[in-house]
């Protein structure tokens, strides 16, 4: 539940941040969008690591 919530964050913090950003035109959405999308992978893929290792760290 936790690592569910904190990517859920994540990702939508990325899009807001992203989309704010954006220009308004199709070519400036398309960016956006994939800029999102990447940003947004390799953000849950860095969370997920860290937030293992704080998980299993007693173990």
């Amino acid at each position: 539940m936790v690592k569910s919530f904190v990517f859920g964050v994540a990702v939508s913090l990325i899009a807001v941040f992203e989309g704010y950003d954006a220009v308004p035109t199709a070519e400036g959405v398309s960016n956006s969008i994939k800029r999102t999308v990447v940003y947004s992978a390799l953000a849950i893929l860095a969370l997920d690591f860290v937030l293992t290792s704080f998980m299993f760290r007693g173990l």
